[in-house]
Order: structure tokens, then sequence, then C-alpha cells
């Protein structure tokens, strides 16, 4: 049961947070405002709430935002893209075995422990497997919410000002760059087609959660309604609609942060710079590789290779004007990847 003055409370500081961050015109600014603003709620109160089920619809509208930008050209390059996420998932796993000894070796947390926080996880599939492993939950979900708070408050930020530097040095605006993608939202919206394709989007959503698929809720509404719009060309929705998703995502990750987290930092504090280096040294490695090697675009590489969540950072491409379909199937090999391969080597390595 919600008590309803808090839950009232932290959608007015959320949405307040992602008003004022939106109009400060910060790249994925609706997110970011209401993840600070839900986070500072959650910590001084204690008595941040929203419902769990919102996370899976959010989801969806994530995916329909992903699908309706999918053209059969995307289709066509979808092979390259998967070899660039497999590339990028053998750095992943290498990445965390590296990472997880470094901080076993030179901090005081043990081994599995140390090799579940390095996981480019989310927060809830990291505090689900931890103990399974046996690792201290407490200080591995922290750690992860720390690396989970700079990969999205940081990293899209520092990316988006590569990608804007670069491309500003050879003539091009970022106007010109939302433009290129054909972005869908920029089409005649219909109430019918609207109504549609979020239907659709929410249902294929609930039915990839109930599939137990990781990430299915949005991988379901992602097919669902990119099907929609290659066959039929009716997938639309409303760029307002984009803005109340980020501004969910972000409160449903701030009210995760509370003031035990805040106090035990100094705790961690080593534990916690080192995380934050290698996380940042990963991504400009990966995002090379896929540039240099998979030969993909400067965005897709840097956005796809940040580790943070697979709607958040799908939320944030789309924001950004970069080629979101293209930036989730990189997410989803990592997620789906780690989260087969890691728990497996981390029993092996630990001797589990």
């Amino acid at each position: 049961m919600i008590d309803l003055l808090p839950f009232l409370c932290i959608i007015l500081f959320s949405a307040m947070g992602s008003y004022l961050f939106y109009r400060m015109k910060i790249p994925a600014g609706a997110l970011i405002g209401a993840l600070l603003f839900s986070a500072v709620f959650h910590i001084f109160t204690g008595r941040g709430s929203f419902p769990s089920s919102a996370k899976v619809l959010v989801q969806a509208v994530a995916g329909a935002f992903i699908g309706q930008r999918v053209t059969k050209k995307d289709i066509l390059e979808l092979r390259a893209t998967l070899c660039g996420g497999l590339l990028m998932l053998g750095c992943m796993i290498l990445y965390t075995v590296l990472v997880g000894r470094l901080l076993s070796a030179v901090t005081t947390l043990n081994l599995p422990t140390a090799l579940v926080a390095a996981m480019p996880a989310g927060l809830s599939d990291t505090a689900i497997i931890a103990s399974d492993l046996g690792a201290d939950t407490t200080q591995s979900t922290l750690l992860a919410t720390f690396r989970t708070l700079y990969s999205l408050l940081v990293l899209p930020q520092i990316a988006n000002r590569i990608c804007l530097s670069i491309q500003a040095a050879h003539g091009k605006t970022e106007a010109q760059r939302t433009e290129s993608k054909g972005s869908a939202g920029s089409s005649v919206r219909s109430p019918k087609d609207i109504f549609l394709t979020l239907f659709l989007a929410e249902t294929a959503g609930i039915l990839g959660k109930l599939s137990g698929i990781p990430a299915g809720a949005m991988t379901f509404s992602v097919i669902a309604v990119a099907v929609l719009n290659i066959k039929w060309e009716r997938a639309r929705l409303p760029r307002r609609l984009k803005f109340a998703a980020q501004c969910v995502t972000g409160l449903l990750i701030g009210i995760r942060v509370t003031m035990d987290d805040v106090q035990n930092l100094k705790y961690l504090l080593l534990p916690v710079l080192l995380l934050l280096l290698c996380a940042t040294i990963c991504n400009y490695v990966c995002a090379f590789l896929l540039y240099k090697v998979a030969k993909l675009d400067l965005f897709t590489s840097l956005f796809g290779s940040i580790p943070a969540g697979v709607s958040d950072m799908a939320l944030i491409a789309t924001d950004l004007g970069g080629n979101a379909p293209k930036v989730s199937v990189l997410q989803l090999v990592r997620y789906i990847g780690v989260f087969t391969v890691m728990p497996v080597l981390i029993r092996l390595i630990t001797g589990g």
C-alpha cells in the first residue's frame, strides 16, 4: 500500500527537477533532474516510494520510442551492430575480471564482492545475484549504485560533448544530426496512431516481462513497434510522453539512493573511485574498438559502451538525437551476455 502524501510529493519533486534541468538544456535533463531531486527527497525523508510495476510500463515506452525509429535500413545494418555488440561483450567480460581482481587486491573487498561490483549490470540485478555468488550484498549494491549514477549523470554528458565537438569540426550541427536520423516523431501524429502504438508497446512490454527474458519488456516493445513502423509506417508517439518516461525513470533510480548509502560512502571511497575510473576507461576503450574495428558511428560507439541500464540509455539516446536502435542493440547484447556468462565465470574464479 502506497502512502499517498509521500507518493505525491516525490512525483512533484521529480517533475520539478525534470522541468528545471530540461529548461537548462542539459542533455537528458529530464531524466537527470528527476533522479537528483527524487534522490535528495528520499535521502532526507526516507519515504520515497513508487509502484515497482511502473518500471515495466516505462521500459515499454522506451522500447516504443526506439521502435518507431527503426527503418528497413536499420534492419539491413543489424548484422554489423550485432558483431560490434559481441566485440563489446568480450571487452566487458575481460573488464569485469580485471577490475574485480584489482579491487580485491588493493581494497578490503573480498573477491566475489569485487567481481559482482565490477559487473556492468543494473542495480536490481546486482542485488539479486550478489548473495547467490557469495558476495556482500550491501557492498556490491552500494558500489553498483554509484557506478550507475556516474554512468547516467557524467558519461553521457562527456560523450555528447565529444560528438558535438567532432561534428562541429566537420561543419555538422546538432540539429543536422537529429534531422539526419529521420526521427519518426517528426511525422504527423494522429490520435489513432498514437493510441495504437502505445497499446501495442505496453501489451508487448507486459508479455516480455512475463516471458522472463532479460530486458524482455523493452525488447518485446521494440520489436512490436518496429514491425508496426516498418510494415505500415503508423508508429507515432508524442514527444511529451518521452519527457514523462524520462522523469519516471529518473525517479525509480533516485529512490534507491538512501542516507545509508551516503553515510557508508566514506568506508568505500577507494573502491568507488577505482570503479568509476575503470568504468570510464572501459567506456572509451570499448568505444574506440567499436568505432575502429566494428566501423560503427561515433555516437553509437560511445553511448552503446556506457555501462548503464538498457532502457535508461535508450531514452537518453533518443533524447540526444542519436541512433537509438543501434545503441539499444549494443546495450541488449551487453546486458544479456553479462547475465548469462558472468555468474558462471565468477563461480569458476571464486570456486563457489
